[in-house]
């Protein structure tokens, strides 16, 4: 593994600079060993079948979590709750435990009968994982009402999945410990390349694929930043994350000449156990409180500050709110 040193990124320009500290990050100071006991803790984790979402997943209840691991394939999210609770039907003294949630994130009517179905049989629920998502799909992938598929995937359904989970999600806060309770959205360094003004909430299919794709991570950033501001002070701690640039299968649509950013960039992987450190921390630390909410974490475990000033605009974060709640109503679901 590469390890170079900060100062270096000071004498580069400004964009080389902020590839370069994701790329190049300091040796982590904190390891997934520092869980504490999650034991009678519930939790959800999106996209839970591959890579950063099946090992957030696998080690949450591996520290004694019941886990909704959640795939949009049945098959798929079946094998991969399978391979964790094989896994940790080995260790001595688990009390953790996966469970299947099926769900698509660019479809709302999915997330709502998930959501019932988990509030069928659930009464608590200490961490919401928003992990999933996607990356410059092709061109003609198509996303639910007209929306841009990656703006439905990584920002609508994550909303809509945490707006109907909130009200177990304050339940939980009244006999838990304080700022235990949290809901992580996993976010990019790429949201620094989004257009200007942050979001295009007039034609948020306009630009290029990886234009769009920075405009979802700062929605995501966006979202964390408003959550944080209407529910902190009822318990619910709410951060955004940025993993890395990971070895999962988040690039397979990318394409690019051999100097093209992107394609150097994609080059320049860290292996998936790197990847969850930052969200898993985010998830769990004693050391994250209540002053963190609304924080912008970034590799390892670090806390950071957004790229890009309209992440902090609550303007733009109720403007975000609104139209997230628009869009359930056209879609018939209520919170």
């Amino acid at each position: 593994m590469v390890n170079v040193h900060f100062p270096l990124a000071l004498c580069l320009p400004s964009r080389l600079a902020l590839l370069y500290k994701e790329n190049f990050p300091p040796k982590p100071t904190w390891s997934v060993e520092e869980i504490p006991d999650l034991t009678g803790k519930v939790a959800i984790v999106t996209g839970a079948n591959t890579g950063l979402g099946f090992e957030s997943a696998r080690i949450l209840a591996s520290h004694g979590a019941k886990v909704y691991a959640t795939a949009r394939s049945q098959e798929k999210g079946t094998a991969a709750v399978q391979k964790i609770n094989d896994e940790l039907a080995k260790l001595q003294n688990s009390s953790g435990e996966a469970v299947l949630l099926v769900l698509s994130l660019d479809d709302l009517q999915s997330l709502k009968r998930a959501v019932d179905e988990f509030t069928s049989k659930e009464t608590r629920l200490d961490i919401l994982l928003n992990n999933a998502g996607i990356m410059m799909p092709p061109e003609d992938t198509k996303g639910p009402m007209g929306i841009d598929p990656q703006f439905a995937t990584n920002v609508l359904g994550p909303f809509v999945l945490t707006r109907l989970l909130l009200p177990t999600l304050l339940k939980t806060t009244r006999d838990s410990p304080d700022g235990t309770v949290r809901v992580v959205n996993v976010s990019s360094l790429a949201h620094g390349w989004c257009p200007s003004g942050g979001i295009r909430f007039d034609d948020l299919s306009k630009g290029s694929n990886y234009l769009r794709y920075a405009q979802s991570k700062l929605g995501d950033l966006v979202y964390a930043r408003e959550l944080a501001r209407r529910y902190t002070d009822q318990g619910v701690i709410s951060a955004a994350v940025s993993p890395g640039n990971i070895d999962t299968g988040l690039w397979a649509h990318q394409k690019g000449s051999l100097l093209s950013p992107n394609t150097l960039v994609a080059k320049l992987k860290y292996p998936v156990s790197y990847g969850v450190l930052t969200q898993l921390y985010a998830c769990t630390s004693p050391e994250v409180t209540k002053e963190d909410s609304g924080r912008y974490f970034f590799p390892w475990a670090r806390r950071g500050h957004a790229l890009r000033s309209e992440a902090d605009d609550p303007a733009l974060g109720t403007k975000l709110w609104d139209w997230c709640e628009e869009q359930m109503k056209k879609a018939g679901i209520t919170a």
